[in-house]
């Protein structure tokens, strides 16, 4: 995770343009747009400046290193969200790729979040829930988007999920303005030959830092690790033929030792 992440970030979650935060630190619009793409450095100065412009504070602190998470979210990389899914539900417990699939099937105007959107990004936490949470707009809480023919049974499928408890609706995740504001940087991922819109990693970092539940903590560690497995990845070298969790591995055993 970088300086850049956590100035996109602050700047989200305080629902600013790029213009807007540059007015309120005192720079122009374009150093905001370099230091959240990383093409320019921020400093930690910057970094507090910017959460104070915004009306938050960096709560830092130094805690013992732990990457036990990296060699299976190396792995986990590795799979198809699916399979990422898969691997992270226990024997017996309850299946959300049906509830996928119908939510792909229904076309629905919704995007994914919590712990089912950590798992199809590549976290390593088990799933434990039986719900599915996903992010739609006030007006779309409860309509579909139908495709061209305007089908009914999509509608009648969305209703289904909904009433059979298996679909937990929000319209304002924490440290989000809502669906709008999610869907600006929503992936699309493919269930079973169908796509679902999830939130990106950062926002769901976002809504981990800013939720007060009693897991959000953890669950907000677990993404920044994604978030620094996949920046191991892309600093690897091209010609490099072992496989992500070797490379993970590699670069562990050449960093300080963790008591």
């Amino acid at each position: 995770m970088t300086s850049g992440d956590l100035i996109l970030m602050a700047r989200r979650r305080a629902g600013l343009t790029q213009r807007e935060l540059g007015e309120r630190v005192g720079c122009q619009q374009g150093t905001i747009a370099r230091w959240e793409r990383g093409n320019r450095q921020s400093s930690y100065e910057d970094v507090q400046a910017v959460a104070e412009a915004c009306g938050l504070q960096i709560d830092a602190r130094l805690a013992p290193a732990d990457r036990s998470w990296w060699p299976q979210i190396a792995m986990q990389l590795d799979c198809a969200p699916v399979q990422r899914v898969r691997r992270l539900t226990p024997p017996g417990a309850f299946d959300v790729i049906p509830v996928l699939e119908g939510l792909a099937e229904s076309h629905a105007s919704a995007i994914l979040v919590g712990e089912v959107a950590g798992a199809l990004h590549g976290w390593a936490l088990v799933l434990g829930g039986d719900t599915v949470e996903v992010c739609t707009g006030a007006e779309d809480a409860m309509s579909i988007a139908l495709d061209g023919l305007g089908a009914r049974t999509d509608v009648d499928r969305t209703h289904e999920l909904l009433l059979g408890g298996r679909l937990l609706v929000t319209e304002t995740p924490p440290g989000t303005t809502g669906f709008r504001d999610l869907v600006r940087e929503a992936e699309t991922v493919e269930i079973n030959g169908k796509t679902i819109r999830v939130a990106s990693l950062l926002d769901l970092l976002r809504i981990a830092d800013a939720s007060p539940h009693p897991d959000a903590e953890r669950q907000a560690l677990a993404y920044r690790a994604v978030l620094d497995v996949q920046a191991t990845k892309r600093e690897a070298p091209e010609a490099d033929d072992r496989n992500d969790e070797e490379k993970i591995q590699a670069w562990l055993s050449q960093q300080l030792p963790v008591a």
